[in-house]
């Protein structure tokens, strides 16, 4: 990608400390645009490698207008901006950014995001290419290099359906799934695994370090849920002897014992907000200080970060950092509950089946149809971590060759409560989720041709006021 950047922001001297910073670190500022017309006469005489956008502009349109142009164009976007409240990042997000910057911000944060966007917009046309080629389907790619799988099981022991060592699946969701983690594991990138709990992010984490050119070295794990918010610090960075009461010997982190390596922090949005700002600082320079060291001490620690829980909504409510979000959020991986995948409960039972068969000692080869009907039936609210659980307790329970009977904790399992169908929704309700809709569909554009207003058959004004007077003003300037 070209290092040039148009910076396109209101406030004329934020603008030109921002041209200051990215100047100084190389890249060639080719405008600094105040509005949505003066930034596309910009984009009309040159394409900048990448735009610096604010979302509230000066004049009618705003910078997510300019964001559905861009995508467009087909030139990668990091939105700047003093307000990171629930409406701004629910309109914000539909138009997918490479990076989001919250006022105030430090150099260093900017030119990180930056260095972010530039490589996510980077990987992001080689796969086009690559898939446009077709080189890059069922192998690793090029340059890759093929490592050992994990200690003690090899390829050749792998079941059909088993896509990567411990990971067990055929359908489009797990085949996508695998894909990417052969994509992404020989990089060196920081990586966000989403799931619900039992979907496999650890082992999905593993192969991931596994592909990647530090699979020789620690493979560090860390969840920010089992510890105390005040122990959580010390197990990342270590401590001194006499840090703090109870610290009567020097203890090593999780950050030096996975120097060189990886560390995956499972649960991470549990981490609390004031050692949010250190993990951020060290992602950034690399360098850690033990509690009650004056020690600078450099790290070298690829991040594979994890959570069952929804992080926008958490940013949203203040509980987890937006910057930090965005630097871990380089290459997500989401991983489909098993509801959704229901195709590969027989790879997985039968996989199940063998392994405890064989670990309890008994005869049990298979399981009848009537039982394997019962699992498919079944919305499993704990993924396939409860599926194993199901499998393994049904099998202690029975000596037959055939699992006739499977066991679960409630005698009759029951598909989740789903909303009282008792409640009616308001028309206002109704109406907020059709303007949100059609807004999604149009990429956060408002107005003008192909904007929501277009689509809705309304003037833009009238749009704009029944978006103010449904919550969803948030976002714009009236």
């Amino acid at each position: 990608m070209q290092k040039t950047i148009l910076i396109v922001e209101d406030e004329l001297v934020v603008a030109n400390d921002i041209r200051i910073t990215v100047e100084r670190a190389g890249y060639t500022v080719c405008g600094i645009a105040r509005s949505f017309h003066s930034a596309m006469e910009t984009l009309a005489a040159t394409k900048p490698g990448l735009v610096i956008l604010d979302i509230f502009l000066k004049g009618e349109l705003t910078g997510i207008d300019l964001a559905a142009e861009l995508n467009k164009k087909d030139i990668p976007f990091v939105y700047l901006s003093a307000n990171c409240n629930t409406g701004v990042l629910e309109m914000a997000k539909v138009t997918q950014p490479s990076g989001f910057i919250v006022k105030p911000f430090r150099e260093k944060d900017l030119l990180v995001t930056l260095d972010i966007a530039r490589y996510r917009h980077e990987y992001k046309q080689q796969i086009s290419t690559a898939v446009a080629n077709s080189t890059f389907a069922g192998s690793a790619g090029p340059n890759r290099r093929a490592h050992p799988a994990p200690t003690g099981q090899t390829p050749a022991e792998l079941s059909p359906g088993m896509g990567l060592p411990g990971i067990i699946g055929q359908s489009p969701g797990m085949l996508r799934i695998f894909q990417q983690v052969k994509e992404v594991g020989p990089l060196d990138t920081s990586v966000l695994i989403l799931g619900e709990s039992g979907t496999g992010k650890e082992g999905i984490a593993n192969n991931i370090h596994q592909l990647s050119p530090r699979y020789n070295k620690p493979f560090v794990k860390l969840n920010c849920a089992a510890l105390p918010p005040n122990l959580v610090e010390s197990e990342l960075f270590g401590h001194e002897k006499g840090a703090f009461t109870g610290a009567f010997e020097r203890r090593i982190g999780k950050f030096e014992q996975a120097n060189t390596g990886t560390l995956f922090l499972d649960e991470i949005r549990e981490m609390p907000p004031s050692l949010q700002v250190k993990l951020l600082r060290v992602l950034q320079e690399r360098e850690i200080e033990r509690l009650g060291g004056r020690e600078t001490i450099k790290v070298n620690v690829r991040i594979i970060a994890a959570t069952n829980s929804d992080l926008e909504k958490g940013i949203a409510e203040g509980r987890f950092r937006l910057d930090l979000y965005y630097r871990l959020n380089v290459f997500p991986v989401i991983l489909p509950p098993l509801r959704q995948r229901k195709e590969d409960i027989p790879l997985l039972v039968d996989y199940f089946i063998r392994m405890y068969a064989q670990k309890t000692g008994r005869r049990t080869e298979t399981i009848s149809p009537a039982a394997l009907a019962q699992l498919m039936d079944y919305s499993w609210p704990g993924n396939v971590r409860e599926l194993q659980n199901v499998i393994e307790r049904s099998i202690l329970m029975s000596n037959e060759a055939i699992l006739r009977e499977v066991s679960f904790i409630n005698s009759t399992p029951r598909e989740p409560r789903r909303e009282d169908s008792s409640h009616v929704k308001t028309i206002a309700e109704m109406e907020r989720e059709h303007i949100l809709s059609v807004l999604r569909q149009c990429k956060g554009r408002v107005s003008g041709s192909g904007g929501a207003a277009e689509l809705l058959n309304l003037p833009a004004s009238t749009l704009k006021s029944k978006m103010k007077k449904l919550g969803i003003e948030r976002t714009y300037k009236i």
